[in-house]
């Protein structure tokens, strides 16, 4: 990491840590917002969650094959294999937001999970609790702890109460240079968290499955980021070396066997050119109905139908050699320009595989989400002084309105705002400046502002 961007996140890092502690007194007892069941087997997966930990009441485990993530009904990851007291283990293992979860869904009873040798679950089980399989066996549970689950969803630890001043009273007496240190130090604070977050994914999936993923998450927007990035780990890059396209629309769910009596020709040619080739491979891809991606279809322009994101994601698989070489802040144009230049004879003029012909040709990576992806994990996963200079100097063309909103608590109606919240950075900052004290928090209740009038001594 470049030296600056290295010594403004350290700068943040220590006001974050300053109001902690003057508001928690060191104590970590909040509980956090629980991401949904398929998030968080994705999150395990990818060893987000740890490698290791203390169970209730079996001693110290660790995870040394974390399974696969199982395609149709029973156990959510199968053919694992632990290490706990000391002995090896090899079996199935269940993910439940909570112990009661397991007899709440009959797994207690269910031959299926007779197998399993580590229940997982992300809050702490009153004591004497314990989990039993149709056999009556006693299998090992693991508490995933709170700031574990914080870490790996990029979830801020609530503020308990203290009454101060509104945000926008100090930042109002702030000078401009004041604030724009700030703010750089917000966002390289942030950009280090998903640098982090990015690194330990790779270290369980592989570099390019990490990049994979990253390239999926941008393409799906906000709306089906999740179902996106679900989709590349459950048709992983490596297995895409042939037929890319018919593989990840057959694993998403997108396939049907008869499409309706009003497509037209090029549709059905597609269709089933793309079906010859997901057939052979459906028993090892195709996911049951509780396992299902969760695509949603509204609100969406008909260009970012998922069915088109699906579609750019099989082309950047087929291209990935070639792709791979640009992901850096030196070959940033380039990449740019290969993303936004992506091709296809069908869905370039097609939002859907019903739908009929675009009266016009619509790329599919427009330039917004090709700057989106430099922004979220180009310029973040590269260390060199050009990328923290690059990401510095881009611009967003709109303000998204959580941004607008933040910097409206924060700064009032400074002149400089029409400026500044176009620049990349400050938007990040503000993303994070809200998910750290403003999300959780109403502003007569937080501590922000005191700290932040001491910035200027704080600053590097």
């Amino acid at each position: 990491m470049s030296e600056e961007r290295q010594q403004r996140a350290d700068a943040y890092e220590q006001l974050l840590r300053r109001v902690h502690a003057d508001c928690c007194c060191g104590e970590d007892t909040a509980e956090t917002e629980l991401p949904g069941e398929l998030a968080v087997q994705a999150l395990w997966q990818a060893g987000l969650l740890g490698h290791e930990g203390e169970t209730l009441r079996h001693g110290k485990v660790k995870i040394l094959d974390f399974g696969e993530w199982n395609r149709s009904s029973g156990p959510d990851f199968l053919r694992a294999e632990i290490e706990i007291g000391g002995a090896r283990m090899r079996g199935d293992i269940e993910i439940d937001p909570t112990e009661q979860d397991w007899e709440r869904h009959g797994h207690g009873a269910n031959p299926d999970y007779t197998q399993v040798i580590l229940h997982v679950v992300l809050r702490r089980p009153p004591s004497g609790w314990y989990t039993r399989n149709a056999q009556h066996i006693d299998i090992p549970i693991l508490p995933i702890e709170q700031d574990v689950i914080r870490t790996a969803t990029g979830k801020s630890l609530p503020l308990t109460p203290a009454t101060t001043p509104l945000c926008r009273e100090p930042l109002s007496a702030m000078n401009s240079a004041d604030i724009d240190d700030m703010l750089r130090s917000a966002a390289a604070f942030r950009a280090r968290n998903k640098k982090r977050l990015f690194t330990r994914k790779a270290e369980a999936l592989g570099n390019d499955q990490a990049w994979f993923e990253a390239v999926a998450e941008t393409l799906g927007y906000k709306i089906n980021k999740l179902a996106m990035q679900m989709l590349a780990r459950r048709a992983p890059l490596k297995s895409l070396t042939h037929e890319p396209e018919s593989l990840l629309f057959g694993t998403a769910g997108f396939l049907v066997p008869v499409l309706p009596h009003n497509c037209d020709r090029a549709t059905r040619d597609y269709h089933r050119h793309v079906w010859d080739g997901w057939w052979p491979s459906r028993e090892s891809f195709a996911l049951s109905e509780e396992r299902a991606l969760p695509w949603k279809y509204a609100p969406l322009r008909p260009a970012n139908h998922p069915h088109r994101r699906v579609a750019a994601l099989a082309l950047i698989a087929s291209r990935w050699k070639e792709i791979s070489r640009l992901l850096s802040a030196e070959h940033a144009t380039e990449l740019i320009r290969q993303l936004t230049t992506l091709r296809h004879p069908y869905w370039n003029i097609h939002s859907s595989l019903p739908s009929p012909e675009l009266n016009r040709s619509v790329a599919l990576i427009g330039a917004e989400r090709a700057q989106d992806f430099l922004v979220n994990h180009v310029y973040i996963q590269d260390d060199s002084p050009l990328a923290w200079q690059s990401f510095l100097h881009l611009r967003q063309k709109d303000i998204p309105q959580r941004v607008l909103t933040t910097a409206r608590q924060l700064f009032g109606e400074r002149p400089e705002l029409k400026t500044l919240l176009h620049y990349t950075y400050v938007q990040q900052a503000l993303l994070q400046i809200d998910a750290d004290f403003c999300v959780q928090n109403s502003c007569r209740d937080c501590l922000f502002p005191e700290q932040l009038c001491q910035w200027k001594s704080h600053s590097h």
